[in-house]
């Protein structure tokens, strides 16, 4: 049964030829939300940034003494029909850093964060279609705006982003992704594969599910261009024989050739 944690110490791990020290991690930042500062970029293709409620879940990939905690949110949007593609650019998501429930412990910053976009599996991720790992982020104290090295294409359809902070929290405490009251397409899911804060989320699900919370979405916006789907040419139809027809075909040439032998003396 999945349990409701809220805002709890969940356990603690000792850290392998660390002198004592542990890590107390917790499942929720229950830091009130700030203002929500949005950096200049390329135009906006998709913008969920109100209504924010501050109350964010684990997004972080931790050392590997804690991978039982690696965690991850995502929240899905719609490509529309029509004529374009969207070419992804530029991802802002919101964010808050924690020290982690460690008294006087550091809160960030986070080495890198990885993004990934997933195709939408029956209102949950599926397969990934665009993966960044790695990148640098401009970071104002956990919000994070990150360039993609290159464009992600995506056809109209249903997609899910997913940023995730790689940040060891002995060295720079805990990153939570802001939330929203408000709930657009499906609701945000959220997984931590090796079910260290024991809530059986070990694959995507929604936060009701994984943590009893009222339905909530993420906050981020996607920047980009508008770009002209390629036209699809359909291929050259060549007429084909059939055997019969190739049979024909030879006898024919073959009785054009006697013919022609026996009346050319």
């Amino acid at each position: 049964m999945r349990q409701n944690l809220l805002a709890v110490m969940i356990g603690s791990a000792l850290l392998a030829g660390a002198t004592g020290a542990s890590a107390a991690l917790l499942n929720q930042n229950l830091s009130a939300p700030g203002a929500v500062v949005v950096p200049n970029g390329d135009p906006v293709l998709y913008v969920q940034l109100d209504s924010p409620t501050g109350n964010g879940r684990p997004d972080q990939n931790f050392e590997s003494v804690y991978d039982a905690y690696d965690s991850e949110q995502a929240d899905d949007f719609v490509v529309p029909a029509g004529p374009d593609n969207w070419s992804v650019t530029q991802v802002f998501t919101p964010g808050a850093y924690t020290n982690g429930g460690i008294p006087g412990g550091p809160a960030g910053p986070a080495a890198s964060v990885s993004i990934t976009f997933y195709a939408d599996n029956a209102g949950v991720p599926g397969a990934a279609v665009c993966s960044y790992p790695g990148l640098a982020p401009v970071d104002n104290l956990g919000s994070f705006f990150v360039d993609l090295p290159t464009p992600c294409v995506l056809a109209p359809g249903n997609y899910w982003l997913s940023l995730q902070a790689n940040q060891d929290v002995l060295s720079a405490g805990q990153h939570f992704g802001s939330t929203r009251s408000v709930v657009s397409n499906a609701p945000a899911v959220w997984r931590n594969p090796g079910d260290g804060f024991g809530t059986d989320c070990t694959g995507f699900d929604t936060f009701t599910n994984c943590f009893g919370d009222s339905p909530t979405d993420l906050l981020f916006q996607i920047n980009g261009n508008l770009v002209a789907a390629p036209v699809l040419v359909p291929p050259a139809i060549i007429p084909t024989l059939s055997a019969l027809g190739l049979l024909t075909l030879a006898l024919g040439i073959g009785g054009f050739a006697w013919f022609r032998a026996r009346h050319s003396v």
